[in-house]
């Protein structure tokens, strides 16, 4: 390959990473940082999918871009995913598609490229994969079609890495064809000039066999993926008898060995500092697999368990060792996929280098942070009249990308029910320090019925550090602490705590109950445990407690739970 080639195709990689990072309006969860994170500046957030083929598609950027060579495409099937591995090494967007048409998702991200003089869908798989209707659908849509396809997962692979892969290969990556995880962990890893084969556990596949010992091509080394469970030592020698280098990445389990191969990317010189790593899950394939196929050598992919599972140590120990590597470096942890499929506990782990849930140490007020360190994350909101003048203020916190802010949507409304004209967010205050500067704010979605309203800031400026949303409620009785800008507290950040008390349905909606006090111009403001994750937004809603005449002797203050906050992100309330 000529350093021009191997240039062209660096840059296609970096462009179709800016395009999973960034270009997924409408279809990405932006899940917010933990707390534990804002040191190293690492935040967290999650591209999900309703369906695999739609999960790729947004992976994939969310539509053809044929500016930057998104129009040509790869295309496997969502039904099964042997063929799928192949696309690994081909540098392009890797969708998903039924074996008998094309599903709609996937025909609108190819739709805007279907005019381009360049635009080609490489298929991977026979007809009993994708079927010819689909490649007729994909011709007449105005794409040239090429297929890979042999008699079985082996010989596809094969046939992918033959065509495109150069003929001194320094080293060629191993996987088995039974098993997909050690082959999606490594995907990042797979290009053009390092393609993946696959081969049978207890010997050397016919097909990789034939690939390493082409009389044409000269191939170093090979590098063995998994433990001997998964490629036997058997193999191992078979490779070595034919004059070619062996190195194998094992860990006691999937998640492990794609810690390692993960891990590899920091000894890369070219790699430093690594900025973007993705999490993908370890028992579903499709995501990992869309991931993989526009991610490079120096953008790792780590698996988790579903919902449910203990977090691996792996994914802590992989987040330590990630914090030293980049210092204060900005970052980010992408999750792919669903909550359920890849927890916001396992993203966490990787952010801040803490297995939660696993008996780890705390990352919240015990661990040294304290609550100085959230104080950079919660904002005084105003609604201005169209003259600058105060009309209503409350507060707001940080989420997501670091751009976009939570609050009530009574906050942007006045008392006379009147819509802001315009809204600020005032930044930089602390305990002791009123907010020292402000920026426009924007509506991106309110949900009247949860009184929530979710704002972004101008991107021009630096991102603020998001808070983490907590993935479950707290328990009876557990400490919670609400920060904000009341108009009791002057113009400074203050603190109230309280317990948590529960929750009530009001009005057909579930509300937390907690004694933490909530004075007007909190509003907005987040509601935190000891771990310094949201687990509700303060409202002004109040639940009475009455003596036998009628009269108030106290209060419960309702708040909007965190599962509705993400709702707001996910796009799943509000207008």
């Amino acid at each position: 390959m000529s350093p021009t080639t191997s240039r062209l195709r660096r840059g296609l990689r970096r462009l179709l990473v800016a395009v999973f990072s960034v270009a997924l309006a409408g279809s990405v969860l932006f899940a917010p940082q933990p707390a534990g994170a804002q040191s190293a500046s690492i935040s967290v957030q999650r591209v999900s999918g309703a369906s695999v083929y739609a999960l790729a598609a947004n992976v994939a950027g969310g539509s053809c871009e044929s500016d930057i060579g998104s129009h040509s495409v790869t295309l496997a099937s969502g039904e099964n995913w042997p063929d799928a591995l192949a696309g690994a090494g081909l540098d392009r967007p890797l969708l998903l598609t039924k074996q008998a048409f094309l599903p709609a998702v996937t025909r609108k991200y190819l739709e805007p490229c279907a005019s381009h003089a360049k635009a080609k869908v490489i298929i991977l798989g026979g007809p009993a994969a994708v079927s010819e209707g689909v490649a007729e659908t994909l011709r007449g849509m105005g794409f040239r079609v090429d297929r890979f396809a042999g008699d079985d997962r082996y010989a596809t692979a094969r046939r992918v890495a033959r065509t495109f892969a150069p003929d001194e290969i320094d080293t060629v990556y191993l996987a088995s064809g039974v098993n997909f995880a050690d082959a999606v962990a490594a995907a990042p890893s797979v290009t053009m000039a390092t393609p993946l084969i696959l081969t049978t556990p207890d010997e050397l596949g016919d097909e990789a066999r034939r690939f390493l010992t082409d009389g044409d091509r000269e191939v170093s080394s090979v590098t063995i993926l998994g433990g001997t469970a998964a490629i036997s030592a058997d193999v191992e020698e078979e490779i070595a008898e034919l004059g070619i280098d062996t190195d194998r990445i094992a860990g006691a389990d999937r998640y492990e060995t794609a810690a390692l191969i993960a891990s590899r990317a920091f000894s890369n010189s070219g790699c430093h500092p690594v900025t973007d790593v993705a999490v993908a899950s370890g028992t579903v394939p499709f995501g990992g697999l869309a991931a993989g196929a526009v991610r490079g050598p120096c953008e790792p992919l780590l698996l988790a368990p579903p919902q449910g599972e203990s977090v691996p140590e792996t994914l802590g120990e992989f987040g330590q060792d990630w914090r030293l590597a980049i210092g204060e470096t900005r970052a980010t942890v992408t999750g792919v996929g669903s909550r359920s499929s890849v927890p916001t506990a396992a993203l966490s782990a990787v952010a801040t280098g803490i297995v939660r849930d696993s008996g780890s140490a705390d990352a919240g007020v015990s661990g040294g942070l304290g609550w100085n360190s959230v104080a950079p994350s919660v904002v005084q909101v105003r609604c201005l009249s169209a003259a600058g003048a105060t009309r209503k203020q409350g507060s707001g916190f940080i989420v997501g990308d670091g751009f976009q802010i939570v609050t009530n949507h009574h906050v942007l409304v006045d008392d006379d029910g009147r819509e802001c004209r315009r809204i600020r967010a005032y930044l930089g205050g602390t305990f002791e320090q009123a907010p020292e500067r402000f920026v426009p704010l924007s509506l991106v979605r309110a949900a009247e019925e949860r009184d929530l309203a979710l704002l972004t800031m101008d991107p021009d400026i630096a991102p603020l550090p998001a808070l983490p949303i907590a993935a479950q409620l707290p328990s009876a009785g557990e400490t919670l602490t609400a920060l904000g800008y009341p108009e009791i507290g002057g113009d400074t950040l203050t603190l109230t705590t309280g317990r948590y008390s529960g929750t009530t349905m009001l009005d057909g909606h579930n509300w937390i109950k907690t004694d933490t006090p909530v004075a007007p111009g909190s509003s907005g403001g987040p509601v935190l445990n000891d771990r310094l994750e949201v687990v509700g937004v303060a409202t002004q809603l109040r639940v009475a407690i009455t003596d036998s005449g009628g009269f108030a002797v106290g209060s419960l203050s309702l708040l909007a739970p965190a599962v509705d906050v993400l709702a707001l992100l996910d796009g799943d309330i509000g207008r």
